[in-house]
């Protein structure tokens, strides 16, 4: 094991020689956190601080790739249920929940199937289902996982573009959402998103986990590529073995990003899911 900082958190050495980026904030139950895209593991320090009176102990990982945690070619999503059963052994937790957000959203419902002995509760905010459904989605957007899919080299342009666009606008925020290209950002969402982005206490620890997403450069952007295509495939495992009320999806009606479409085909397919649905969130 290694550490870069107390804060910016820890790497665990996995069986096959691969480094396991996490950190932890905060003391209490212990919850595992799964980013979205393109975040990291950094999203905690911002969730800390929101909930510092939950009494939850706040573990933010690295997906391969991503921050701290290598690269890994030609993995699936039930590979990451491994990773997370590891490192909770290595920390000494046997019982602990899951949180994902949009990207990280199948992380956890995957995790609660496979690791359904050892996960209290498992809750999906803004989740895909599998494969993605992209109705309800703007037309650029659907042009954009169409691309990310089935063109290669326009997907990693596209990749490219996006990190390159967290870059410039880490560099000078208020510049940046006053740009023609910050206005344009910020039409392709709705208002109510559009709020974080304008907050700067959220946006610039949004920003800052962004940019750690692409520590790793050009495996950074293999990686976010990777995700996209699995995102694309079906389910890996039988969401019908989830014991019934594990599961808990949390969800927008506003949400651009992610269609809502997505909420109620997972908690369709997912026994006793706790669907709850924010009109206009």
């Amino acid at each position: 094991m290694s550490k870069d900082s107390k804060e910016d958190g820890q790497t665990l050495t996995l069986p096959d020689g691969r480094n396991f980026g996490y950190v932890i904030a905060g003391e209490g139950k212990p919850v595992f956190y799964f980013h979205g895209l393109p975040t990291s593991r950094l999203d905690v320090l911002f969730l800390q601080k929101k909930i510092s009176s939950t009494h939850l102990q706040m573990i933010g990982v690295d997906r391969p790739g991503f921050g701290l945690s290598t690269f890994t070619p030609n993995r699936r999503v039930s590979d990451f249920a491994v990773d997370i059963s590891y490192l909770a052994d290595y920390l000494g937790i046997d019982k602990f929940a899951l949180l994902g957000v949009s990207g990280g959203g199948h992380y956890v419902i995957t995790c609660a199937a496979l690791l359904a002995e050892r996960v209290t509760r498992a809750v999906a905010i803004s989740g895909w289902s599998l494969p993605i459904d992209t109705s309800g989605m703007p037309r650029m957007t659907k042009l954009y996982w169409k691309g990310m899919g089935t063109m290669p080299i326009v997907g990693t342009w596209l990749q490219k573009y996006q990190r390159d666009m967290i870059f410039k606008m880490a560099k000078d925020p208020d510049v940046f959402m006053a740009s023609k290209q910050g206005r344009k950002m910020l039409e392709n969402v709705s208002k109510e998103e559009a709020k974080f982005y304008l907050d700067s206490e959220y946006r610039d620890a949004f920003l800052r986990s962004s940019v750690e997403a692409y520590r790793q450069v050009s495996d950074s952007i293999r990686a976010m590529i990777q995700e996209k295509r699995l995102m694309r495939k079906g389910w890996e495992v039988d969401l019908s073995q989830i014991p019934s009320g594990l599961v808990y999806i949390w969800h927008g009606t506003a949400d651009k990003i992610v269609p809502v479409s997505n909420a109620y085909k997972n908690a369709k397919a997912i026994p006793g899911a706790h669907l709850e649905i924010f009109e206009g969130g």
